[in-house]
């Protein structure tokens, strides 16, 4: 039986897609109301983790950070010998290789397993994988994670497949602010959308309005990935970076965009892109 750890935006679509292909499935939530719509699909809601493991052979953690991690890392290695636990979570690189050594102590096999898609390419099969671990449980398990990815790429050890997420992912939000900066700087000197597309399509920078400015523009945009967890992703990264001497200036100043859009702008729950709204009324705030 395949278990899955969090059952919201990621997590919901995954476990459905494992029921469709015919695996039995367990699944556990924090909030046990969010995982029970699954049991109409036929999966078994978990009172515990500790239910969790001892039915599963495999484990999915999708939880939110670090700290919700280490949680139910401690719980499912403490309560069964021998699973196999792929982490699909964005975490730091530090907390990786930490979960990967737990692990091996209490073993079990770890792979970190971070992914490029939302809950619509989830829905559809089309994640993009980057593996990192024990290569033993990405053989044994591809099949299983073929039903909601289109690929997967070894990139060596545990942390590297953490880092890389968070790397790939500091282009997708520094590109998506910018956007929002220059659609907002064309229109306070009164360009109109229409000319800036008409410019911007003949250049290379056509694929970056494509992929957000309808997004950013959009009065009713659904919610693919909340304005928290961007920002989190971007301070893990500038602390990933800190750990090794490395420093991400750029990096930084996106991360506190988004923080300061997610607590100041309450726009925490809200999808990232809303960061557009909450620059605009920065700036009609500020009375220029």
């Amino acid at each position: 039986m395949i278990g899955v750890v969090g059952t919201g935006l990621m997590g919901y679509p995954i476990a459905k897609r494992l029921l469709a292909a015919g695996y039995p499935v367990v699944v556990w939530n924090r909030t046990r109301e969010r995982a029970l719509p699954l049991a109409r699909e036929g999966a078994v809601v978990a009172s515990s983790l500790a239910k969790l493991a001892e039915k599963s052979e495999l484990a999915l953690i999708v939880v939110a950070d670090d700290e919700a991690s280490a949680s139910v890392l401690e719980e499912l290695t403490s309560a069964r010998s021998g699973l196999d636990v792929v982490n699909h979570s964005t975490v730091t690189p530090m907390h990786a290789q930490g979960a990967y050594q737990l692990c091996k102590e209490r073993g079990c096999r770890y792979l970190t397993l971070t992914v490029m898609g939302g809950p619509t390419e989830a829905e559809r099969g089309e994640l993009v994988g980057m593996a990192g671990g024990d290569r033993e449980v990405l053989d044994k398990w591809g099949e299983v994670f073929s039903k909601y990815m289109s690929e997967v790429i070894y990139v060596g050890p545990a942390e590297a497949a953490a880092a890389l997420k968070l790397a790939i992912n500091s282009i997708y939000f520094s590109s998506m602010v910018s956007v929002a900066e220059a659609l907002l700087l064309a229109e306070k000197w009164g360009v109109s959308y229409e000319k800036f597309r008409e410019v911007a399509d003949k250049l290379w920078v056509k694929v970056l309005l494509d992929r957000y400015a309808g997004r950013l523009l959009s009065e009713m945009q659904p919610l693919r990935f909340k304005m928290r967890l961007a920002a989190k992703d971007m301070l893990y990264a500038v602390l990933a970076g800190y750990n090794k001497g490395q420093p991400l200036p750029h990096t930084t100043a996106i991360a506190l965009v988004l923080l300061e859009a997610a607590t100041i702008g309450g726009l925490g729950e809200e999808d990232y892109t809303r960061v557009y709204r909450f620059l605009r009324r920065s700036q009609e705030a500020s009375g220029a």
